[in-house]
């Protein structure tokens, strides 16, 4: 009996202590709260659920999943109740809204804007450097077409779709061996009528260095074509050779010897020979070396180094008497040796700013993970001593949309965009200090930097009624707009593989699969209906093949333009209805047992008991000190020390 009381005058003693803090007055008077403030009931574990009274002795612990009411009771007064709801309604306020109650400074909206405002620049600086870059390669790589390639013309330099003419290609012995001579001459002989500056690498200060040829073919390999009989091997070989200039003629119309560009007879001077009944491909591979002079009207005045790394490549892997003919071009740069001497130290002065400010965008990026990783950090902290909240004292378990409402995807999206831009920052670094051609990288990682950051500059925009009307229309309608989806494409790939396997052959548009499903939506938007009916000439395919593409793309465009978009605009609709309707009504009604339990106060932002609350003090290098660091409100203290050892006794 004496154990009984006593535990419950343990009990009371506890509870009248917890009453009396919270009573007392506001939070900040007091100092940091208690260890188990939010942290759920105090009961002791071997008297949970016990009454105030306390247990009989010998006597099981009540089950709290009763009815009885003593079994449910906690130590959360009002008070904390309030507290606590107040302390979620700030969490999900909007930065004004913060700034109105509790004249928090809001960092991280400046610290987005500022972002983007520095990204955006940082983007436009290297666009423009990026686009002297790859204009410079591109019309190298033109050059080196009209340079080298005997009979090519300007009308294969248009875009592929509606080629202007056929493949750039060779039909016969002749024109393959002139095509071969022309660049073997080209490659020695074309450097001082070009325009362009461009010499070959040299083994010394007057030899440069020799074309090579390779020949990729099948060592065993007769056939008969008459008798339709063949023997092959399949496993192909490859040998390389190097084109020395060793064969001269007189020239009787300018009186000097010359050199002879002809392949047949070398290759007959070495004891090799093209078989074209066995041949695969030749390449013809050499180098050339250039110098791009760019930004001068950035005033950066800067010169890049590339050696191009050529190959002539004439392909006979399809045996159909077509061997068409490309030219790649693969640029490298190397180390410059030389200055600019006009504005030399300007343009020096400028890339340096350059780099600084591409530092800046790391730093600013860094300081904007850091603040979001801090926010989603204290969330989470927050969601846990609510869910403890709602179990204790209210015998509910939050579900799992309550849990996602403490997880802020705008944040974590933000924490992408800093990582992607950081390394896109540090990767321009490198190419204006070091000139290393990590352009593709750098402007990957820029430009979804970019991307990313415009789209977190949303979230600031869905604080305001009248700007948030697509965030919110998105939201609603996504989880119907992706089952939509994913019915819409079980037709769209039915379609894409019918087409490119049935229409591949006949049609230009569905060569691939890729090519086949990328017209397959132009037509979805309306795009080329005619152009793609057109193509397949009836004169030239089977019937069969012909009636097959009208009947197909007829039943394509009526099914997707007429049904599929139409539905999806409707759910669309649906929803942007929703919102509206939602909107005349006074605005959204909470939901679920969090923001039930938020809206029970009818408290707003400019509530004094905010301003109240706040026990943390501005943000100062003071609290870098441990003896200025201001405690946490959820970790103990001195004072709640004294606390629970005056209550424990």
């Amino acid at each position: 009996m004496a154990n009984w009381v006593k535990t419950g005058e343990h009990r009371q003693a506890r509870e009248r202590a917890m009453t009396d803090f919270a009573s007392d007055g506001s939070e900040h008077s007091h100092g940091p709260r208690p260890p188990w403030f939010f942290s759920g009931a105090i009961n002791d574990s071997d008297h949970a659920g016990c009454p105030a009274e306390g247990c009989p002795p010998n006597q099981e612990t009540p089950d709290c999943g009763g009815t009885d009411e003593t079994c449910k009771r906690t130590f959360y007064t009002p008070h904390m109740e309030d507290t606590l709801r107040r302390r979620l309604k700030y969490h999900f306020m909007t930065p004004c809204q913060k700034w109105t109650a509790k004249r928090r400074f809001p960092w991280k909206m400046i610290v987005q804007l500022l972002k983007i405002i520095m990204v955006t620049v940082q983007l436009v600086l290297f666009g423009v450097d990026r686009s002297a870059h790859v204009t410079f390669l591109e019309k190298s790589d033109i050059a080196f077409k009209h340079l080298f390639l005997q009979g090519w013309d300007p009308a294969y330099e248009t875009v592929p779709y509606p080629a202007p003419l056929g493949k750039f290609a060779v039909y016969k012995h002749s024109d393959f061996y002139a095509k071969l001579n022309f660049a073997w001459k080209m490659y020695h002989e074309a450097w001082p009528d070009a325009i362009g500056v461009y010499d070959a690498p040299r083994v010394n200060s007057t030899v440069d260095e020799p074309m090579v040829l390779c020949k990729t073919y099948f060592e065993v390999g007769d056939v008969d074509p008459a008798s339709g009989s063949y023997n092959f091997d399949l496993d192909p070989v490859s040998s390389c050779f190097q084109l020395q200039r060793t064969m001269t003629h007189f020239n009787t119309t300018t009186n000097k010897t010359e050199y002879t560009y002809d392949i047949e007879k070398y290759l007959a001077s070495i004891n090799e020979s093209i078989n074209f009944d066995t041949l695969m491909k030749v390449e013809a591979k050499f180098s050339l070396r250039s110098i791009h002079l760019k930004n001068f009207d950035l005033r950066k005045n800067e010169a890049e180094c590339f050696q191009f790394d050529i190959d002539i490549l004439f392909d006979n892997t399809g045996y159909n008497g077509q061997v068409p003919v490309k030219l790649l071009s693969t640029p490298n740069t190397f180390a410059c040796r030389g200055k600019i001497n006009n504005h030399g130290e300007v343009s020096h002065v400028v890339r340096n700013l350059i780099i600084f400010f591409d530092g800046l965008v790391i730093l600013i990026s860094t300081i904007s993970g850091c603040l979001c990783i801090r926010s989603l950090y204290r969330s989470q902290k927050l969601r846990k001593i609510t869910a403890v909240f709602f179990k204790k004292q209210r015998q509910v378990t939050l579900t799992w949309e309550d849990h996602l409402e403490f997880l802020n995807f705008w944040y974590l999206l933000i924490i992408v965009n800093d990582v992607i831009t950081i390394i896109g920052s540090g990767c321009k670094i490198m190419v204006e200090a070091e000139n290393i051609d990590y352009y593709e990288i750098c402007g990957l990682t820029l430009g979804t930097g970019s991307l990313f950051a415009w789209f977190g500059i949303l979230r600031y925009l869905s604080f305001f009624e009248k700007y948030n009307i697509l965030i919110l229309t998105m939201k609603k309608s996504f989880p119907e707009v992706i089952r939509y989806l994913i019915c819409a494409l079980m037709f769209f790939f039915g379609f894409v593989f019918c087409g490119w396997v049935v229409l591949g052959p006949y049609h230009v548009k569905f060569r691939s699969v890729s090519t086949a499903s990328e017209c397959l939506f132009a037509l979805m938007n309306g795009d080329d209906i005619f152009e793609t009916f057109a193509i397949i000439d009836p004169k030239l395919v089977n019937s069969n093949i012909w009636f097959f593409s009208r009947v197909y793309l007829y039943v394509f465009n009526s099914l997707f333009i007429y049904v599929v978009l139409n539905v999806f605009i409707a759910l669309l609709t649906n929803a942007y209805e929703c919102i509206k309707e939602s909107y005349s009504e006074g605005g959204f009604q909470p939901h679920g047992d969090l923001m039930s339990f938020i809206a029970e106060t009818d408290e707003d932002h400019t509530s004094p008991h905010y301003r109240a609350e706040d026990d943390r003090r501005a943000c100062n290098l003071f609290d870098c000190l441990p003896c200025c660091k201001r405690h946490d409100v959820d970790e103990p203290n001195e004072r709640t020390s004294l606390l629970n050892r005056n209550v424990e006794t």
